[in-house]
């Protein structure tokens, strides 16, 4: 077994920034690719000024971007994109998060790349694609989310509205983009031919909103202000408690299950509420009826009564209780390193595990310029070059 990666050997320039396209280039480092960040200098990603921060160093930068090397240049000046027109003859993928037509205008976009690396794979990630009305436009998380109708659906009926937390749309077009260049380099490998890789936010978040866009297109009213509930199944929500809420999914083929926990042995045989269907279309009566019962018993109880009925149930945990769960410990999800700048930091490990070539953390995020000097030696720059372009502005290097 190799302590590497499957990916190790593919190398990786890295235009990303902010949260997506540097997770997606994150997941590849993570299977073992070696990954080359440029940043701009002096402030580089805007994630890096996010707080929190540990000694000035971003939690929001650390999540993103470890397994990376960074080059801080700036490709404003004609020199610092010359410096990236000699390394891209050393790369495999070339990865860009821009608005489109900003690599263009640099003088990188695709069809010049190419002529310097015929079989490059140029990857990029647009909030709202290539082409269309929106292209030009600014995209983040939360005009994504709403423009797409995951907040409509997840907001409390009548009441604000309210984005889901993670950002979904950022990580998932982030995923997208990293399976897309993994299926390209399978293709390089097979075929010898480079190719361009494009997604976007927007179409990200569409793809996962899978199950609801299935609903229209099937003529089916897509439900809002479904909080935790799920519109295809009852009961698949939290219910109030005695003392908080509890959440419970209950597939079809354990309605009896659920039945027998709630002390209700009679809702087996009704054929009303046995049926799924009659369940669905009934969601509020349904739950008023459910909470009839949970409503007489603390939260506690009722997970224990779920767990000897073996019903899927959980409580609704903080992230910090999370980190007391047996399960999340037993997982040993998070990973402690040192940070040449932050001192000792905790990230998350990569949520896989590969068992001839399990790759894992082998570089802790990068400072600002980290690797500048040491990546353009790597690279045939020389000594003098390296201190011209130093003394003039173009790369800085700690």
């Amino acid at each position: 077994m190799s302590s590497k990666g499957p990916l190790e050997g593919i190398k990786i320039l890295d235009f990303t920034h902010v949260l997506a396209g540097s997770y997606g280039t994150m997941i590849l480092g993570d299977l073992g690719a070696e990954i080359l960040k440029v940043e701009k200098i002096g402030t580089g990603d805007p994630l890096r000024s996010t707080p929190p921060l540990q000694k000035g160093e971003s939690a929001y930068f650390f999540c993103s971007n470890r397994n990376k090397k960074c080059l801080a240049v700036d490709l404003k000046k004609k020199e610092g994109v010359d410096i990236v027109r000699r390394l891209v003859k050393n790369y495999d993928v070339f990865a860009e998060n821009f608005r489109p037509g900003v690599m263009d205008r640099l003088g990188l976009g695709y069809e010049e790349i190419k002529k310097i690396r015929p079989d490059i794979i140029y990857a990029s990630l647009s909030a709202f694609g290539e082409t269309g009305p929106y292209k030009d436009k600014p995209g983040f998380e939360l005009i994504i989310q709403s423009l797409v109708g995951l907040v409509s659906v997840t907001s409390e009926p009548g009441g604000k509205p309210a984005k889901v937390q993670p950002q979904v749309v950022d990580l998932c077009g982030g995923m997208f983009l990293a399976i897309a260049i993994l299926g390209a380099l399978y293709y390089r490998q097979q075929t010898g031919k480079g190719q361009r890789v494009m997604t976007s936010l927007l179409e990200g978040l569409v793809a996962i909103m899978t199950n609801l866009i299935g609903m229209h297109l099937m003529g089916k009213k897509v439900p809002t202000g479904m909080r935790t509930r799920n519109p295809m199944m009852f009961p698949s929500q939290s219910f109030k408690t005695r003392d908080s809420y509890v959440s419970v999914v209950v597939v079809p083929t354990h309605w009896k299950r659920f039945c027998t926990a709630l002390g209700k042995p009679e809702w087996i045989t009704d054929p009303n509420l046995s049926d799924v269907v009659y369940r669905v279309q009934h969601y509020d009566e349904m739950e008023a009826l459910v909470e009839e019962v949970t409503t007489t018993k603390n939260t506690a109880e009722w997970l224990e009564i779920f767990e000897q009925n073996q019903v899927a149930a959980a409580p609704i945990n903080t992230v910090e209780k999370l980190f007391e769960d047996p399960q999340f410990k037993a997982l040993d999800l998070i990973a402690t390193l040192n940070h040449c700048k932050a001192g000792e930091i905790k990230i998350l490990k990569p949520p896989w595990h590969l068992s001839e070539t399990p790759g894992g953390i082998t570089l802790p995020p990068p400072a600002l310029g980290e690797h500048t000097i040491q990546s353009l030696k790597e690279n045939g720059f020389t000594d003098d070059e390296i201190e011209k372009m130093i003394h003039e502005g173009v790369i800085e290097g700690i």
